[in-house]
């Protein structure tokens, strides 16, 4: 559950909106609608931790995952397909990005193998040893051939680059 409590947002001045109370809980869709410049975009900023309010607290639980599908689809073409899918799941791609940096050090020091040996546990409670057999199967599933994996995100047109960056962010373990 996510609660939100007395949030407000200004920007030099100028508010954007005050007071906001919610509580999102689990088993329930919710849809977040209003006129442009309403604040919107900011408001989800604020849900998933990318934005502080200017008032007010947002509370979740520690083990929620929380998945966000950009506005600016455009930032991913730089990533394979492969990444942008494991991406769907940010905390996941940065434990594998962190390891592949410690394990390609050429002065691996104990300290490394320390941290190394935190992040190979939360990388297999993340279940990181399925990421790229799911992204397989998540392509797959979208009628796309799986050679795009290794295809950079901006060779996909625009309907396929949102169907995977749409279908990566969705649980494929809703408990989790």
């Amino acid at each position: 559950m996510i609660t939100v409590s007395n949030v407000s947002v200004s920007f030099g001045g100028q508010l954007l909106f005050k007071d906001v109370e919610l509580k999102f809980t689990s088993g329930n869709c919710y849809g977040v609608i209003g006129a442009n410049g309403a604040g919107k975009s900011t408001f989800l900023k604020v849900l998933c931790g990318e934005l502080e309010p200017t008032k007010g607290t947002v509370s979740k639980p520690e083990e929620l995952r929380m998945s966000v599908l950009r506005q600016d689809h455009y930032a991913f073409d730089e990533f394979t397909v492969q990444d942008a899918v494991i991406m769907g799941n940010r905390r996941l791609y940065d434990i594998i990005q962190e390891k592949d940096a410690l394990y390609a050090k050429e002065d691996f020091s104990d300290e490394d193998g320390e941290r190394a040996s935190v992040l190979e546990g939360e990388f297999a409670e993340l279940n990181g040893w399925e990421a790229e057999s799911d992204a397989s199967k998540l392509i797959q599933g979208l009628g796309l051939p799986e050679e795009i994996l290794s295809q950079k995100m901006e060779s996909l047109t625009g309907n396929e680059k949102v169907k995977v960056l749409l279908k990566s962010i969705l649980p494929r373990n809703p408990r989790r």
